[in-house]
């Protein structure tokens, strides 16, 4: 066994375990094994040690008031012991908070057995003969804490307790005690010593068996799961009954962001579950280790997984449960499903993408055959207006049949505007002063907007590039948000409408702003706002065109027209323009 070397460890039966350590020392045969022994009982023992020595600490004070009863005449000398020894035991109690206590536990843990003992003999010199019952008492209570409590390993404690009773009958002798109650009390001292050192034997030696048969379990299920999973795509984790992870394949390392080292012995709740799901997989984690056998135990499940950086993304889960060497192991394979879902996502907005572009087909054949029809009508509307100027002298009535011509000649370069995007013909650009068009289309809306009590704030910024725009079309879009604006204040207690122009910051388009003080939007909404044939209003009141119609105006000037988020009541749309060329 000099060569057991970690990957080797085979499992052997009962009786062949004196193969792996000494019968006598207990100590395992390799050294390396050993090492990695007393590592674990470093890391376990700790507080272990902690409550021994608060034990050992309580026990001194509380029996401080039996010095005051028996021997007060001793009664500070014998105080002053007490308080020497709790004083080193509590230093002791800090010592094994310090990282210096994992490399030196064994010497800690017997300098608190001697510190007791010592206590003890030092008082025992102190008080008369007549009261040494008392002590030994306490000798025999003490060897029961080195043996059973403070933790030492099974060869030091043997030593301890020869150490302890030697020193009891070298004062025993030199207080000249009785022989008879020397020999009485080294009857119950060695006796107490054999059954607490024969106790101790077998407590650790079925302490090194187990550990071995866990390091077994480990490279059993190495060997297994390695072979079975080493060309797994999907994630392979396997966990023991109190759900420490004690297998993690490759896959399982680049899904989630950790390494094989530092996922193995981690809880799994901790490693890979989203923080929501916690409590629900503890509960579920109780149940089983409770009741033998999960509910979801060999059924695809889909939910929620983590990695390393708390990201969340989707997975499939199956959990599979594995019996090895008396153990109950359980197995996940876990699937990530992120590029499905992607996958899933993208079909789906490409199905969202061709109903857009089938109502954009059906939104052109409707406003060619919507041009089609009121082009005769208004071109006799224009005829009619430009007869009334020609043949009509009253001033008031000319100004009239102007208006009326120019509405007729506007809705005839919004039918050609129609005609444009139904054949998907770019606009006829030209220089166009964005905040003087603002000014015109207010002076068609401001009666509107003063007969609904609306409050109009202008923000136009000075001295504003001009952009490359069909103004017409512009006019258009900027008139019909202001509409929307002033519709969607109906009901409101404050109505507002502020109209902002500005420049972005790197100088290349031109911005307006178009904020109200109506409800706003909801996020279900906002989602389909630009979608043809999509309205909010009510039946009679909207067709579900006027945002599809300005928002394919403003992309084919290669510009963008959308929803800003806008802190406070109401909607703010953004619509930006390029500049002209310099």
């Amino acid at each position: 066994m000099n060569d057991l070397v970690i990957d080797n460890y085979t499992s052997l039966a009962f009786g062949q375990r004196y193969r792996i350590f000494n019968p006598l020392t207990l100590l395992f045969r390799d050294a390396g094994l050993e090492q990695e022994y007393q590592a674990n009982v470093a890391s376990n023992i700790a507080q272990q040690v902690r409550i021994a020595l608060a034990l050992a600490f309580v026990l001194y004070l509380n029996f401080a008031f039996l010095d005051y009863l028996l021997v007060p005449e001793s009664m500070w000398a014998l105080w002053g012991v007490r308080a020497v020894t709790c004083s080193l035991l509590a230093l002791l109690f800090l010592i094994s908070y310090q990282a210096i206590f994992q490399r030196i536990h064994q010497q800690v843990v017997f300098a608190s057995s001697m510190v007791a003992a010592g206590g003890i003999f030092a008082m025992l010199l102190i008080t008369h003969n007549q009261y040494s019952h008392y002590y030994y008492a306490g000798i025999n209570l003490c060897i029961t804490w080195t043996l059973f409590i403070v933790g030492l390993r099974f060869l030091n404690a043997l030593r301890t307790v020869l150490l302890i009773v030697l020193l009891y009958n070298c004062i025993a002798f030199y207080k000249n005690l009785p022989l008879a109650d020397i020999i009485s009390n080294n009857f119950f001292l060695m006796s107490n010593a054999i059954i607490g050192i024969f106790a101790g034997y077998t407590i650790e030696q079925h302490s090194r068996w187990q550990f071995y048969q866990s390091l077994v379990i480990k490279n059993n299920s190495s060997k297994l799961h390695r072979a079975m999973i080493a060309a797994s795509l999907d994630a392979v984790i396997t966990i023991d009954e109190q759900g420490a992870v004690i297998e993690f394949n490759e896959a399982a390392e680049q899904m989630f962001g950790y390494t094989r080292e530092q996922a193995l012995g981690q809880s799994i709740g901790e490693l890979i579950v989203p923080d929501a799901m916690r409590a629900q997989h503890e509960h579920g984690f109780r149940r089983y280790s409770e009741q033998g056998a999960p509910k979801v135990l060999g059924q695809r499940l889909e939910l929620q997984a983590k990695r390393s950086d708390n990201s969340e993304f989707p997975v499939e889960l199956t959990l599979r449960q594995v019996d090895l060497i008396g153990r109950r192991l359980v197995t996940a394979y876990i699937r990530d499903l992120t590029a499905q879902r992607n996958a899933e996502h993208e079909i789906a907005r490409q199905r969202e993408d061709l109903q857009r572009n089938e109502k954009l087909a059906a939104m052109g054949t409707l406003l060619a055959g919507i041009s089609h029809e009121l082009n005769n009508p208004l071109a006799i509307v224009v005829g009619q207006a430009q007869l009334l100027q020609e043949t009509e002298q009253d001033t008031r009535v000319l100004k009239r049949a102007d208006k009326i011509r120019q509405a007729a000649e506007r809705c005839a370069t919004i039918i050609n505007t129609f005609l444009s995007m139904a054949r998907n013909q770019p606009p006829s650009c030209a220089p166009v002063d964005v905040n003087e068009l603002i000014t015109r289309v207010l002076e068609l809306l401001e009666p509107k907007l003063r007969e609904h009590h609306i409050e109009l704030q202008l923000a136009l910024g000075e001295c504003l590039p001009r952009v490359s725009a069909d103004a017409d079309q512009v006019h258009q879009v900027v008139s019909n948000l202001i509409i929307n604006a002033q519709q969607a204040m109906q009901e409101s207690a404050q109505k507002v409408l502020r109209i902002e122009s500005s420049v972005t910051d790197d100088q290349s388009a031109l911005l307006v702003r178009i904020k109200d003080s109506g409800p706003g939007i909801t996020p279900e909404v906002e989602r389909r706002i630009f979608e043809p044939f999509f309205t909010t209003k009510a039946p009679g009141k909207g067709t579900g065109l006027g945002l599809a119609v300005c928002s394919g105006i403003v992309e084919a000037h290669g510009g963008s027209l959308e929803l800003e988020p806008f802190t406070g009541n109401g909607a703010c749309f953004r619509m930006s323009l390029p500049l002209c060329p310099a």
